[in-house]
């Protein structure tokens, strides 16, 4: 998906979920994230993503929530020492690169001590121009790179109201999976950490 398209999606998204929301309880939500991006087997070395978004939920009843979330994390300068292949000659090359993630899951919410605790497992897809632009700079050929890599999102964080229809978010802490490959060398997940903090806008009054 192309960055532009991305944003696209993500408005269109929001907006309608936001009417769907105002008809019962739900949130929208905005936000800065920080990844820790590590990748098992690395050809550029581990780095910290700076980005943000934002994400909708809807609740199912008191404690569960269906939660959309889209995160775009901003163009960095990646240095890789790439190894002989098949399909390219060795070298190290400098390219720019960014990403952005698109989730799905559900969200448990638990209110206590004036405070909203939550948890979340979300699955989707990333999407990166990383390995597109490594290969045009590497020569690599008889391949395509893939650009749309699997995600998920396994963590949670706490709310803190300042009023019946806006909180705070602090902190968010995420276990944050992404599987790009290059087969040639092996290269499949990235066990990455993630920090988000935000403000929440909630429709109905629910904390």
């Amino acid at each position: 998906m192309k960055p532009k398209l991305f944003a696209l999606v993500i408005v269109a998204f929001l907006v309608g979920s936001s009417q769907l929301a105002s008809a019962q309880k739900g949130e929208v939500s905005v936000n800065y994230s920080l990844l820790d991006y590590n990748p098992a087997k690395s050809l550029s070395g581990s780095r910290d993503l700076h980005g943000g978004g934002g994400s909708i939920g809807l609740n199912l009843g008191e404690y569960f929530a269906l939660k959309g979330e889209f995160e775009g994390y901003t163009s960095t300068t990646l240095t890789y020492h790439v190894p002989s292949t098949p399909n390219s000659a060795p070298g190290t090359f400098n390219t720019q690169a960014n990403m952005f993630t698109y989730l799905f899951g559900p969200q448990l919410n638990i209110s206590k001590h004036r405070s909203r605790w939550f948890g979340e497992t979300l699955f989707g897809a990333a999407y990166t121009n990383a390995y597109a632009n490594l290969f045009k700079a590497a020569g690599v050929t008889g391949l395509s790179a893939t650009n749309n890599g699997f995600a998920m999102a396994i963590g949670g964080g706490v709310d803190i109201p300042v009023s019946k229809r806006i909180a705070l978010r602090p902190v968010q802490f995420d276990y944050f999976l992404t599987r790009y490959e290059w087969k040639p060398l092996g290269i499949n997940n990235q066990s990455n950490f993630r920090y988000q903090a935000g403000v929440v806008f909630a429709f109905g009054h629910y904390y």
